[in-house]
């Protein structure tokens, strides 16, 4: 249990973390992308109010505005490399260019992607590593490309060592939290350990006083001879007494792991038509149909007590929630070599919320699972401590036809 929660611990401020990391790492690669494009876009603007260059005096006298002023200064027309073209629309051709800005050997490059521009649908946008619009003209279009490759490595570059950087403290939180999470679950063991010594300790405390109740019962029994009062006192020690073994065997198997040499072959399948035989008595009692579909051979790795334990507690549970419809159904089949047990029995109104809870200690569900029918809500816990020991699932779903339906896997 306490590993579990280290486990989810773990995982979960993993995860927190992780989902943080990268709603920043996305955050900072849109705006860091949106302010170059905002940039390039404002340049290109420029460049088209003033026919295909940049004006002659500086910017600071043409734009007042402060973040403008910031971008944009005498500098800025020979740190930008930028090409303007025109085209016929009737040709088709470019009649009209200034190459210029870039370099040679690029002309070519550029040329077929004014083509690509042209006849595109989009008037604004990238093309390789350039920025580019294209505006409508009288005869054709007016098309301008500035280049952002020195923006986008750098862009590129940044995430590229925010990515490793981010990677970097994943690892290493990962690594901090699976050496100090033992301190973070330490008041929870604490706890939980001081709950078990209560338990086992009442419980073996509490085994003398109900054993000399039922012996002086007994003893009045002998001398006054029976009767309805000293007969409620039986049972009520009866159930007593049982529901501390419970809670004693509960506490033990919250102490014990099972490790893999402690493991024995078990013949699975001897050990269900073993219980289910020996639950016809009182499910027959009852007038309870029962049918089981076991089949053979099939073997499992783990504690025969505690596997003899399981199926035990999931028939009982089963027998004394059966509703007036009374049928339980047995099964035990293999797959992906793993041996699986479903038992289910019919059991009308059930609170399908009430479901999940099954497995919780001490709970009893109102409608149907109560201590008149002689359960105290231990033993489905014991249930799944005993196959999570044994590494396995065990689950429960309320079926369509109202059915209770437990499933194990190991």
């Amino acid at each position: 249990m306490l590993r579990q929660l280290k486990i989810r611990f773990i995982v979960l401020a993993m995860v927190s973390m992780t989902m943080t990391l990268i709603i920043a790492f996305t955050a900072v690669n849109i705006t860091l992308r949106s302010r170059i494009t905002k940039k390039t876009d404002e340049i290109i603007e420029i460049l088209y109010e003033n026919g295909g260059s940049f004006p002659i005096f500086s910017f600071p006298e043409i734009d007042s505005e402060n973040e403008k002023k910031q971008r944009f200064h005498d500098e800025t027309p020979f740190q930008t490399r930028y090409y303007i073209a025109y085209t016929n629309q009737e040709t088709s051709q470019i009649f009209n260019a200034d190459y210029s800005h870039i370099a040679i050997m690029k002309i070519e490059t550029i040329k077929d992607q004014i083509e690509k521009i042209k006849n595109g649908k989009c008037d604004h946008g990238y093309m390789d590593n350039y920025r580019f619009a294209r505006y409508p003209t009288d005869d054709g279009f007016m098309i301008i490309g500035v280049d952002c490759q020195d923006d986008l490595s750098t862009l590129d570059t940044l995430l590229a060592i925010t990515l490793v950087t981010i990677s970097s403290c994943v690892v290493i939180v990962l690594l901090l939290l699976i050496v100090f999470s033992k301190y973070v679950i330490k008041p929870f063991e604490e706890n939980r350990e001081k709950q078990r010594r209560f338990i086992t300790d009442a419980g073996h405390e509490l085994k003398t006083p109900i054993a000399i109740i039922r012996s002086n019962t007994e003893v009045m029994e002998m001398i006054d001879g029976e009767n309805k009062w000293l007969k409620n006192i039986k049972n009520q020690t009866d159930r007593m007494n049982k529901l501390v073994k419970g809670l004693i065997e509960l506490s033990k198997m919250d102490e014990q792991t099972l490790s893999e040499k402690e493991k024995q072959k078990i013949i699975f399948s001897e050990i269900v038509y073993n219980s289910v035989e020996s639950f016809k008595v009182p499910a027959e009692a009852k007038g309870i149909s029962v049918s089981a579909d076991i089949a053979p051979n099939i073997s499992v790795m783990g504690d025969l007590e505690d596997i003899v334990r399981l199926v035990g507690i999931l028939l009982d549970n089963a027998i004394k929630y059966t509703d007036d419809r009374k049928k339980l159904d047995i099964k035990l089949s293999s797959k992906s070599k793993k041996a699986v047990l479903v038992i289910s029995n019919t059991c009308k109104g059930l609170d399908k919320s009430s479901v999940p809870k099954f497995f919780d200690r001490f709970y009893r569900s109102d409608s149907s699972r109560n201590s008149e029918s002689g359960g105290y809500g231990i033993g489905l816990s014991m249930a799944l401590m005993i196959v999570q020991n044994h590494k396995g699932k065990i689950s429960v779903n309320y079926s369509e036809d109202e059915r209770v339906v437990f499933t194990v896997e190991i």
